[in-house]
């Protein structure tokens, strides 16, 4: 006989059974709590729990802080209902609507936008409306290969879902999708999955980006631009040498065209000749440049390093609150 969990302030309700993890379980209700990495890794599906108790297979593997070995909070993502619970989850109402399903994709178009990222664009099955919040991301499974997860760069408006994939020199799969897969190719796509989503208030954006985090940032301000936002977004996007900033003329045309945007783009491991922007770690010219953080909300999306070090010099140096960081690391 399955766990009830209740969550609050929302007011739903799930059932959880033994085998399933209490994120599983909520995804299979139709009901979306707080997650990222679903591994245990991120913390970002951590929430307080009001009322019973969570375990954990193999709790040596995860990063539980002091606060879920109290059972105060847990990791929905790998815990475990030893007891009826009552979790907080206010995020559940604003992705009230949106289901995580699994459909046949056919490859429509693929460009390489650098020596080793490509864009690919995917056609959802016939009659397939795969809503999603800007922001999260989806499970590509390619014929013959593991599945990996990545972020939509396009919006749910939009007929196509954009990619972009990294070619990592010893992955098991990105060296195929970059080099080899061809148009036309079937795929399996499942989700959407975590809740990297801009929240509805008027608190100014601090964006940070790294890579190929830009897909998830460009799904949002794809969405805002079509909103008619006028919340001001300072979007600083990091990477190795020019060619990691992919989509700049993008992101500058942004800038030209909104008042609120502005755009900052680092270059951290070369300086390509005449280049005359910032350098250093991407992270670092956000605390450089704003010392106040406490009205921000942030959104950061990329390497894990560069994720947890925003995470802590925005916190313990400008005074962000750290329920204003939102973030999904690409572990």
């Amino acid at each position: 006989m399955g766990m009830t969990v209740q969550i609050e302030p929302a007011d739903k309700s799930f059932t959880v059974e033994a085998s399933q993890t209490i994120l599983e379980a909520a995804l299979e209700a139709g009901i979306t709590l707080k997650h990222s990495c679903r591994d245990g890794q991120c913390g970002e599906c951590r929430a307080p729990i009001l009322s019973g108790a969570v375990s954990y297979a193999d709790p040596d593997n995860i990063k539980l802080e002091q606060s879920d070995l109290e059972g105060k909070t847990g990791l929905m993502c790998v815990g475990h209902a030893t007891a009826d619970l009552v979790i907080e989850a206010p995020e559940v109402t604003e992705l009230e609507g949106i289901s995580v399903q699994k459909c046949a994709g056919r490859t429509m178009a693929k460009e390489a936008v650098s020596d080793d990222v490509a864009v690919l664009k995917i056609a959802p099955a016939p009659g397939i409306n795969f809503a999603f919040k800007p922001g999260q991301y989806l499970d590509l499974t390619v014929k013959g290969y593991d599945t990996r997860s990545y972020s939509m760069a396009s919006t749910d408006a939009d007929a196509l879902i954009e990619l972009h994939v990294r070619k990592m020199p010893d992955g098991a799969v990105s060296p195929f999708i970059v080099d080899e897969l061809k148009p036309k190719a079937m795929v399996t796509i499942e989700g959407p999955y975590g809740t990297f989503y801009v929240r509805d208030s008027d608190s100014p954006i601090i964006m940070v980006a790294s890579g190929t985090g830009f897909a998830p940032v460009k799904s949002m301000m794809l969405d805002l631009v079509a909103r008619g936002n006028t919340r001001p977004v300072a979007l600083y996007w990091g990477g190795r040498c020019q060619q990691d900033l992919y989509m700049d003329q993008l992101c500058q045309q942004w800038a030209e065209q909104n008042r609120w945007f502005s755009y900052i783009p680092v270059l951290s491991d070369s300086v390509d000749e005449g280049w005359n922007g910032r350098t250093g770690f991407v992270h670092q010219a956000v605390v450089d440049d704003i010392a106040d953080m406490s009205a921000y909300e942030v959104y950061a999306c990329g390497a894990p390093i560069v994720v947890s070090s925003a995470r802590r010099d925005f916190v313990e140096l400008c005074g962000l609150e750290p329920d204003r960081f939102y973030s999904d690391a690409f572990v």
